[in-house]
């Protein structure tokens, strides 16, 4: 494999790490920073947001090394969904130690 298609696919991995990340921030953003009217859930949906990403990177980057670029793909759309889920999880539980009901 070439240097410019390890390079492309490595963007196209970076895209879907971002697309994903940046609906599902959207998505958290809205259940529990505006719905609510907390204020204080601001910063645990930017650092879950950046918590993922980091996640979704490492992952990749490690199962890149280790494996194929073909496994760091299907783990890369994978992980994210999984750590997504994880993330909302370990913010609707913040939640309700900041206020809600």
């Amino acid at each position: 494999m070439t240097l410019w298609s390890k390079v492309a696919v490595a963007l196209l991995m970076a895209l879907v790490i971002g697309l994903i990340s940046a609906f599902m921030y959207l998505v958290t953003t809205f259940l529990f920073h505006f719905s609510g009217g907390q204020s204080r859930m601001g910063p645990v949906v930017d650092y879950g947001f950046f918590a993922v990403i980091a996640f979704s990177l490492l992952t990749t980057a490690i199962v890149w090394r280790m494996r194929s670029l073909t496994a760091a793909a299907i783990w890369a759309a994978i992980g994210t969904l999984v750590a997504w889920v994880v993330a909302v999880f370990i913010e609707w539980r913040f939640s309700f130690v900041l206020g809600a009901g």
